[in-house]
């Protein structure tokens, strides 16, 4: 992380020194109190050397850890739905680290801290088999909402945004989600030039919500602008 251009940035290191600052012991605080006079470079090393040595091991090495992996896919990366095994496409939580974003983002630097099982929403079938949390701890909550796709959910700390374990996109029912959308999008067509009308002449309506809406259909009509929800088929 030394080598990237973003490391050296005002904000990148005061976001990240105020949250380091935030794990030290009373002891650490004490004696670490300027980011400018702490060297990284032997933890930097540390990393680098690792990666070099991952990409230094043998054929056989190499195999043997992806038959580890592979292993650790069959057990954690499916599911049963409507009585099929189907399979997660991100079955893995992400890992701790410093947060990037994009450009110049006023929270770069920022600790993504590690997701624990107390953080993790499980949802499934009330017959079905809970997954066990890891000992000595629980989870956050266990849902039986079938109107939804996810699996598992969480909240990350950097911008409290909601992040998800969902079926891969090969899977059966995120199939039929997509084919869903598509008829939508097929019958669409027939009836594009009535809405392109409607909200034209919603541009002069007395109404702030009518006006707003037919500048928003407008955008997403012309730029093009995806939408952030699938559009309800009752509408079409």
């Amino acid at each position: 992380m030394l080598d990237h251009e973003y490391t050296t940035k005002e904000i990148f290191q005061n976001n990240f020194f105020n949250d380091w600052r935030k794990e030290m012991t009373p002891k650490e605080q004490k004696i670490i109190k300027r980011l400018d006079k702490c060297d990284f470079r032997e933890i930097h090393k540390y990393f680098v050397d690792k990666s070099e040595a991952r990409k230094a091991l043998s054929k056989e090495e190499k195999q043997k850890l992806k038959e580890e992996a592979d292993k650790i896919q069959e057990e954690y990366g499916y599911c049963i739905l409507d009585g099929h095994r189907e399979k997660i496409g991100n079955f893995k939580t992400e890992p701790p680290g410093l947060f990037r974003g994009r450009g110049d983002h006023p929270k770069m630097g920022m600790l993504k801290k590690r997701i624990m099982p107390e953080d993790v929403v499980i949802n499934c079938s009330k017959d079905s088999k809970i997954p066990e949390p890891p000992a000595g701890h629980k989870w956050k909550e266990v849902r039986f909402d079938n109107t939804v796709t996810w699996l598992a959910s969480w909240t990350e700390n950097i911008q409290n945004s909601l992040k998800y374990i969902m079926l891969n996109p090969s899977s059966k029912l995120k199939g039929e989600k997509d084919w869903q959308k598509y008829e939508v999008a097929r019958r669409l067509k027939d009836v594009v030039h009535k809405i392109r009308a409607q909200y034209q002449a919603d541009w002069k309506s007395k109404e702030m919500k009518k006006r707003q809406r037919a500048v928003a259909l407008y955008f997403i009509d012309k730029v093009p602008v995806a939408s952030p929800r699938p559009p309800d088929p009752s509408y079409l």
